[in-house]
């Protein structure tokens, strides 16, 4: 049940997004952009930051929906809660362990990012334009994260992968947007 009155037992992201859109229909955008637009970051690891973000947070519903979002992009099972505990011994390709201590550094203590965490990255063999996509992802879902934990939005096992399915097929912008969730979820804006 989330904090506010017009949020409901079943409360998800766009019970937020939808009903005040002219707020939030600028985010659809850049976070289409981010998280499906060209970048050396393959889909599957994009979500996977984004849960990662949001799993080290905390953030249940974002979490919950990110997660099952990677693994229908083929993330491994338990990946998540694995670089939660320790990014060194995850099991992920040693190219892509530089950009994941720098998502939790970012999350956890953001001040404290120096040159080197950059530079570890470069010499993994990544561009800078990885470092910005990185940096953006996990700047996106620390606002995010706190958005849903700020209003109270956790979900459930069902609305995170009805969401992760939405995502799947769609991205997270497309001109039905509105009239699919308006269908699917039921609720006015």
């Amino acid at each position: 049940m989330g904090f506010l009155s017009f949020l409901g037992e079943k409360a998800h992201m766009p019970n937020v997004t939808l009903r005040k859109r002219n707020r939030y229909k600028h985010m659809d955008a850049y976070t289409q952009n981010i998280l499906r637009g060209p970048s050396e970051l393959s889909v599957k690891e994009r979500e996977t930051i984004a849960a990662l973000v949001s799993a080290t947070n905390s953030c249940q519903y974002c979490t919950g929906v990110h997660r099952e979002t990677a693994l229908l992009y083929g993330m491994e099972e338990g990946l998540i809660q694995a670089l939660v505990d320790n990014v060194d011994t995850a099991p992920v390709p040693e190219k892509l362990k530089p950009v994941l201590r720098y998502v939790k550094k970012l999350t956890l203590t953001p001040s404290k990012a120096v040159q080197a965490d950059v530079d570890a990255i470069l010499q993994a063999g990544w561009s800078e334009q990885t470092v910005e996509d990185t940096v953006g992802i996990t700047a996106l879902f620390n606002y995010y994260n706190r958005l849903m934990d700020g209003l109270g939005i956790k979900g459930n096992i069902q609305i995170h992968q009805t969401d992760a399915g939405f995502l799947l097929k769609y991205g997270y912008m497309f001109p039905g947007i509105v009239a699919w969730y308006l269908k699917t979820f039921r609720y006015k804006i």
